[in-house]
């Protein structure tokens, strides 16, 4: 399991870097529409497209397509529902701390979601070919970075210092644990509950990811792109999505 925990630790401590941006600070402050717009892109893709798209393609290995659309819409209630309370109720006062929560929680469940998937193509014992080359290590590097300033940028437009700012970003380190569930669970449970942990669970995850992402994309991070009133935030968002996607083709 060695290679496990590489990879695994990898896709853990990748975001820490991200808090590199608060020696651009000032970038980051007077580049609204480039900053918050590009991000925006980039959640936009995270949300709709890659978190929504592992919903969709689970549903055909549920086989019963009852519990499949159950698991998913359960999931998408208690995104939505999380980011709603935390967005628009009364447990935040601060506007730049309620997208900032958000936005550490999209950080969790997204690095919670990346373990899982890799934790499940080591149970049983297999150990999986990883290609580890050159381009698929800069392309993880480059996509978990861009991750952990979902969380950073935030933290700069709230006035958050390095340090707890640099705590926030410990969320991403869940992807180190979740890579040992569905090998703990298939440890002591067996086959039984296999198709749980490697689609359920999984799922129900993705769907919570994806509906808390769209509220932070539409509450938080494109208001404030367009804050400004200028009309080069859409290309910037644009931008952000197909970058991406680009850098998911040499990891996916």
């Amino acid at each position: 399991m060695t290679d496990l925990a590489v990879l695994a630790i990898g896709l853990g401590v990748i975001p820490l870097s991200a808090i590199l941006l608060y020696s651009f600070r000032g970038f980051v402050l007077t580049r609204r529409e480039a900053v918050w717009g590009f991000l925006a892109g980039v959640l936009a893709f995270l949300a709709l497209g890659h978190a929504m798209a592992a919903v969709l393609v689970n549903k055909s290995l549920f086989g019963d397509t009852a519990i499949a659309i159950a698991v998913a819409f359960v999931g998408l209630a208690v995104g939505a529902g999380i980011a709603w309370l935390v967005l628009e109720g009364p447990f935040i006062q601060k506007e730049p701390n309620r997208i900032l929560w958000v936005a550490v929680a999209f950080l969790g469940l997204h690095s919670l979601g990346d373990g899982l998937v890799l934790g499940r193509d080591f149970v049983g014992g297999v150990v999986p070919s990883v290609q580890v080359d050159g381009l698929t290590v800069g392309a993880t590097v480059a996509h978990r970075f861009v991750e952990g300033c979902l969380v950073v940028v935030p933290a700069i437009w709230g006035a958050w210092k390095a340090r707890p700012a640099f705590a926030l970003l410990l969320v991403s380190l869940a992807s180190v644990l979740a890579a040992y569930i569905p090998g703990a669970v298939f440890s002591a449970y067996g086959s039984s509950l296999r198709s749980l942990v490697q689609v359920a669970v999984p799922t129900f995850v993705a769907a919570i990811e994806a509906s808390l992402g769209l509220l932070l994309l539409v509450r938080g991070f494109l208001p404030i792109a367009a804050g400004d009133r200028g009309n080069r935030w859409p290309w910037w968002t644009a931008l952000g999505f197909i970058a991406i996607s680009l850098v998911h083709f040499f990891v996916e």
